[in-house]
């Protein structure tokens, strides 16, 4: 018997969801760009609501996330879940919400493969406090077969799995292709080298929200990361007022890298990796 507490997100739908997500436009930035991007046939995005009514929302898809989510309206979630299941890999975002789920669906979901219960959301809307390196610019589709190696080497440091794998190899590359495309992967090259990148993972209407901050190996402690990022930062800042991301606790020089900038911290982030 389905949830009568959850229900798909309609077209007629959309001003309230978006209302609803943009309580916290930095948390939320994921789920307002899908809002953005509304498809009328998408059934990922929920409402979930309580006994009294009051409405949070949901995305159920390869990354789960939650907005305004009571402790009972997760439950209710998970409730809806258990008799839907997905073929979630992650859950992502607000450290209360995603605990406050993930000890309701753990028991069918299986062991999770990484828990990351300490992740600093930061923000900044203003200019950087580091003048930027003037030489990053964006990539182009021409340099996949340049971004793409450098990308999935980011992600081997960050998550422990290789993307480039066979089994996985074609979606990551299509991922790679797709940011390239939507001007959304910025680099900074020497000699034809990739020696920075990063990528704007998620844009919503007010928000940009980076991931994949990179630098080689053979450039590690030449103090170019600050500077590049500050580049980034500005250009992203074209097109939206706010740059954010969420960083792992215990990685001290990435956080003093991006306070150097000015990001500050707005909010504290979860992620349960399957």
């Amino acid at each position: 018997m389905r949830s009568t507490y959850v229900r798909p997100v309609t077209p007629d739908d959309l001003s309230l969801a978006i209302q609803i997500a943009q309580i916290d436009p930095i948390a939320n930035c994921f789920l307002i760009s899908k809002l953005i991007d509304f498809n009328p046939t998408d059934t990922q995005i929920l409402f979930v609501s309580d006994r009294d009514k009051n409405l949070g929302l949901a995305y159920v898809g390869i990354n789960t996330t939650t907005a305004n989510c009571s402790y009972e309206m997760l439950t209710h979630l998970a409730d809806y879940l258990m008799q839907a299941p997905i073929a979630t890999s992650s859950i992502v975002g607000k450290r209360e919400d995603v605990f406050g789920l993930w000890q309701q669906v753990s028991s069918f979901l299986g062991s999770a493969r990484l828990i990351r219960s300490d992740q600093p959301l930061l923000f900044l809307d203003k200019s950087p406090l580091i003048a930027p390196n003037t030489q990053v610019r964006l990539a182009t589709i021409d340099e996949l077969e340049k971004v793409l190696p450098v990308a999935a080497m980011m992600f081997r440091e960050e998550v422990g799995i290789d993307p480039l794998r066979p089994a996985t190899r074609a979606v990551y590359q299509s991922r790679v292709l797709e940011l390239l495309q939507n001007q959304r992967t910025f680099v900074l090259t020497d000699e034809n080298e990739i020696i920075f990148k990063v990528d704007i993972g998620v844009q919503s209407d007010t928000v940009i929200q980076i991931q994949g901050v990179w630098v080689a190996p053979s450039h590690r402690g030449q103090r170019i990361s600050a500077p590049a990022l500050a580049a980034a930062v500005v250009q992203m800042r074209k097109r939206v007022p706010t740059v954010s991301l969420y960083v792992n606790d215990f990685n001290y020089r990435a956080l003093r890298l991006y306070r150097s900038l000015g990001f500050e911290q707005v909010g504290t982030f979860a992620s349960v990796m399957l």
